[in-house]
Parts: C-alpha cells; structure tokens; sequence
C-alpha cells in the first residue's frame, strides 16, 4: 500500500440484495460493531447517520464520500452494505481496509 502499510487489502465481496444494496465486506469474526464504528470514526470524510436497534442486532448507517452505507451484526458477525451496488470499488476497499487495520498506538 502506499502509505507504507504491510496489511493486505480484504477481498471484496459482490453479493446485490433488493433490499440492502451490494453486501461488500465481512468484518474479521473477532471484531464487534463497536469496534468496526470506533475504526470508520478515524475514516477523514465520513459521517455518522445513525446506529438504530433492530431484531437482529444493530443497523449503523453512515455516508462516504456522497455514497451510503450501512453495516449490520446479526448473529455477531459484522456485514457492510452499499446502498448503490455500483458504488466505486475504491471507496469499498477504502473502508474495508480502515476496518482491518489496527489504530496506531498513541
């Protein structure tokens, strides 16, 4: 990667519901919601729309660079969707690898 990082990008998922847009990315197994939100947070450019409770864990939704986004936890797993399936490959990766990546200590 550019910015000297030595983690792999995570391979990219394309799986169009009618409903919830492109399912893109499933966060690693050990990771929660609020581990994946406190990563994103770090994201530049990216707006938090909301976290709202639903019958299979949560829906957290947010926007990146004019596009939308939700991620949901049902059965403890963390999946991501875009709402448009179209949306650039680049942005998809963008937050794919904010989330994999582990903060820099400070």
């Amino acid at each position: 990667m550019g910015e000297g990082s030595d983690i792999e990008p995570p391979k990219l998922l394309k799986s169009i519901s009618h409903d919830a847009g492109r399912h893109f990315f499933d966060a690693p197994a050990t990771m929660s919601l609020d581990d994946c939100i406190l990563r994103l947070s770090t994201l530049e450019g990216l707006n938090i729309v909301s976290l709202t409770p639903s019958e299979l864990g949560h829906w957290f939704s947010f926007q990146l660079e004019e596009h939308a986004f939700s991620a949901n936890d049902p059965f403890g797993e963390v999946w991501f969707f875009a709402e448009d399936p179209e949306t650039p490959e680049p942005i998809l990766q963008k937050i794919a690898l904010c989330v994999v990546t582990p903060p820099n200590p400070s």
